[in-house]
């Protein structure tokens, strides 16, 4: 077992107890928002375990540890049910949304596994999602938000923090190998750690602490 990333795994359940026991004694709305970013420190902590263990593919001679992939599939429609629910979105829009951000991840795992040609065309197919899945956050989301008088003021800041670190994944997997490696000497791992305890760890808490303890349905 690789300890660096043992030991990553285990701090990520930590940060699960933590999110859990700032959870605890939601009703109504808040009580789904908080079972839901419950759920990202567990699948984060979860796939670097597996990580650590060895579950990767390989793609020629490079290592791809899909297990941050894996859960890119999960987090980010788990993060984008959250802000549907802050927004009180419709089940269309919250159902797109989702799909897209699924979408987008998977398709990011298939450029990283393929070379030449056909990276860049998974990397335009992800791209296309993620610009789609930007357009639902700020377009029919936003208007869903500011029409209802239920919406929670958490939407709004949540959205932004969201969307600032989303926007930084890309620039570490074009840096690191997984992309184009244009800068593989640099200590990429450290980075993809911060980067997912920020959005995996860092926005429940913040959503949690926005949100009042009771919202109603």
């Amino acid at each position: 077992m690789d300890p660096t990333l043992t030991t990553v795994a285990a701090g990520f359940g930590g940060g699960a107890a933590l999110v859990g026991w700032r959870a605890r004694g939601r009703e109504g709305r808040a009580r789904t928002v908080a079972v839901a970013l419950s759920l990202l420190p567990v699948s984060i902590g979860t796939w670097y375990l597996a990580m650590a263990t060895g579950w990767a593919l390989y793609a020629g001679d490079r290592v791809v540890h899909w297990g941050r992939f894996a859960d890119g599939v999960l987090a980010i429609p788990l993060l984008v049910f959250v802000l549907s629910l802050l927004a009180d979105a419709d089940r269309t829009t919250t159902a797109t949304g989702m799909a897209l951000g699924g979408y987008s991840m998977a398709a990011t795992l298939a450029a990283t596994l393929t070379t030449g040609a056909a990276k860049l065309a998974w990397l335009g197919v992800a791209v296309g999602a993620f610009c789609a899945l930007l357009w639902v956050l700020f377009g029919p989301l936003s208007r869903s938000a500011r029409d209802s008088a239920d919406a929670a003021p958490a939407f709004g800041r949540g959205r932004n923090v969201v969307v600032a670190l989303f926007l930084l994944y890309p620039v570490i997997w074009v840096l690191g190998a997984p992309g184009f490696a244009l800068a593989p000497a640099l200590p990429l791992l450290p980075a993809r750690v911060t980067l997912d305890a920020a959005l995996k760890l860092g926005v429940p808490l913040l959503v949690l602490a926005w949100l009042p303890a009771a919202d109603a349905d």
